[in-house]
């Protein structure tokens, strides 16, 4: 089972005489989903990006299967809020592009690129070009263009952030069932509180100067929505009230600091 470790890990912007990151540990294995929540320059994506190899601490150690991080790989896909789609290459083929560059010839890729569509509820849409999709289905599809190197990580920096209310609460779904069909490790970093409640197994809650972890909890409401019951109802349970609630002050309480 794959695992990525980020253990004691101090990270310096360049030219900065402090941290935006300190002493962090954090382990992502398969079949978990930590969502990372905390105001803005404590330094979320900062960690993201070093689980991605996009970004390299000053001390500390970031492994895959007790291998070192040394820079971005297959293992670890990466949505980011802006889809950053190729807007020259029509839907199936932005979703190809990855099987293209692991040498996958054209006919097969691009039928398993319309597979992935379909999953993510883009089927018809494939040889549609990217400036006639919604915001929704972009963000859709680059999810798939994600799964289509079947990473054993999905990183995600506020992929829902731009969307409408009613867009985000579809694409909540959509990750609960390509996570449970997936099985794999999902690293998102969300400004949401009730998002990162309703989707994680564990919420991890960080704190500015310096970014560090102050909390973290192991939630269960994903799985009862898996289970069979209703978004609806289970964002309305007083436990999850209750668990909102706590996170809430422990946010504010932390920005009043």
């Amino acid at each position: 089972m794959s695992r990525l470790e980020i253990s004691n890990v101090t990270a310096h912007y360049e030219g900065a005489a402090a941290p935006v990151l300190a002493n962090v540990s954090l382990a992502l294995g398969a079949g978990e989903f930590v969502a990372v929540i905390g105001r803005s320059g404590c330094g979320k994506t900062t960690l993201l990006n070093l689980a991605a190899g996009f970004a390299f601490p000053t001390s500390g150690r970031l492994t895959l299967d007790g291998q070192p991080v040394r820079g971005p790989g297959p293992e670890r896909a990466v949505v980011f809020q802006d889809d950053a789609l190729f807007p020259w290459l029509s839907a199936v083929d932005n979703v190809a592009f990855g099987l293209q560059l692991k040498g996958v010839p054209k006919n097969d890729r691009r039928e398993a690129a319309r597979g992935l569509l379909a999953r993510v509820g883009l089927a018809g849409l494939d040889e549609r070009p990217i400036w006639r999709l919604s915001g929704g289905q972009r963000q859709r599809l680059g999810l798939a263009r994600a799964l289509a190197i079947e990473p054993a990580f999905l990183l995600m920096d506020e992929p829902l952030g731009a969307l409408d209310a009613m867009t985000r609460e579809h694409m909540q779904q959509l990750l609960l069932d390509i996570f449970l069909a997936t099985r794999a490790g999902i690293l998102l970093i969300t400004h949401s509180i009730e998002e990162a409640l309703f989707l994680a197994t564990r919420v991890v809650v960080m704190a500015p100067n310096p970014g560090r972890i102050v909390r973290t909890l192991d939630v269960d409401f994903s799985r009862r929505v898996r289970a069979g019951e209703s978004a609806r109802a289970v964002k309305s349970a007083p436990d999850f009230i209750e668990a909102r609630a706590e996170l809430l002050d422990l946010v504010f309480e932390r920005e009043a600091q």
